[in-house]
């Protein structure tokens, strides 16, 4: 059983540093050098990741806001539509993809350049920087779960539960492993978004069952409906990048 600990704020004079907050902009900052250094080792142009990736986390901290409202808390916004300016107060994991997808993908078209390479630089950052932000939800226990007697459950002050956060950290240090394993593979384009979407899709199709209190959609959270999407976006990538070296060698 692991112990519930918090980790308080640093107080530096009238400046209040949160812990998750901290982590966050860690991540962002990791993600942005990570992606840029990849895109190094592709040949892609490096410089297009300084406004890429602003583009790509202002679309994801805005889509992750709006799909976390409108699919969990539809009531609430029904009731207090200006909610939605409030970006940060709630987010999806899923919403955060999607918009970071789509922001990319503008980004990319109009710039002429290739999306799949690209979104394979980006994807490195995001395991990276994703690190950092499942570590911040580790930390501050903002996903409790189901009480269980499971050897990595975390006694929550009413009793011991599953800390989704920390299995989701847990979960991203082994991506981390695996992606910079394979980097030096020199797949086709698209095969490490794909592999992150087939990996990481089926762990959070499990995860959603262990959560308390989700809205369900005919006996499924939201997260389990995207995992399933997400999941067939990756077999599609990868039959798309194995096509290609067909091509490639023939």
């Amino acid at each position: 059983m692991i112990p519930y600990l918090e980790v308080p704020p640093l107080s530096l004079g009238p400046i209040t540093i949160q812990p998750f907050g901290a982590l966050v902009i860690t991540g962002c900052f990791v993600g942005y050098f990570v992606s840029r250094w990849y895109a190094g080792q592709l040949g892609l142009m490096r410089n297009d990741f300084t406004y890429l990736v602003s583009l790509v986390l202002a679309a994801g901290f805005i889509l992750s806001h709006l799909v976390d409202m409108a699919l969990y808390y539809p009531e609430e916004l029904l009731l207090h539509p200006l909610s939605l300016l409030s970006v940060g107060s709630s987010m999806s994991s899923y919403g955060g993809f999607i918009g970071a997808a789509a922001g990319a993908i503008i980004y990319l078209k109009r710039k002429g350049r290739p999306v799949l390479p690209y979104s394979d630089a980006l994807v490195m950052g995001l395991a990276a920087g994703w690190f950092f932000g499942r570590m911040g939800c580790s930390i501050t226990h903002d996903h409790p779960g189901l009480p269980s007697d499971f050897f990595l459950a975390v006694q929550y002050p009413d009793m011991p539960r599953h800390d989704l956060g920390l299995y989701e950290w847990l979960f991203t240090i082994f991506l981390l492993i695996f992606l910079f394993s394979i980097r030096a593979w020199r797949l086709p384009p698209g095969s490490l978004t794909g592999i992150l979407c087939v990996l990481y899709a089926p762990v959070r199709f499990m995860l959603d069952f262990l959560r308390v209190g989700d809205r369900l959609y005919l006996g499924f959270t939201p997260g389990q409906y995207f995992s399933v999407l997400f999941f067939g976006i990756g077999l599609w990538l990868l039959t798309k990048s194995v096509t290609l070296r067909g091509e490639k060698r023939s």
